[in-house]
């Protein structure tokens, strides 16, 4: 089936923007619920002698926090993050590059 002219240009659209930047944000965001999940539960308060689903689920997220921060901060130094998210996620990345190598 063939797209339509608009249908094109809103794909077109996704590959301008900056998605080093925009996963930047989008993981940020999810570091922030991860860590208000952690904060909700009071550990003296779960019985971890009983299998408890909630107390597997927060190890995996302390377990893996560090390098999940990690990750992010250097995706963030990798986009050129300016804590601006709207320019941040509209500076298309790779156009003056490409732009650049033609001369």
């Amino acid at each position: 089936m063939a797209r339509t002219l608009q249908e094109a240009e809103e794909l077109i659209k996704l590959y301008e923007q900056n998605g080093a930047a925009k996963l930047y944000y989008a993981l940020n965001r999810k570091m922030n619920e991860m860590a208000d999940m952690l904060n909700k539960q009071n550990l003296s308060t779960l019985d971890v002698e009983e299998k408890s689903k909630t107390f597997d689920r927060l190890k995996v997220i302390w377990n893996d926090a560090a390098d999940i921060a990690d990750g992010v901060k250097s995706l963030g130094l990798l986009a050129g993050v300016t804590n601006d998210e709207a320019k941040d996620i509209a500076r298309k990345p790779f156009i003056e590059t490409i732009a650049d190598s033609r001369r």
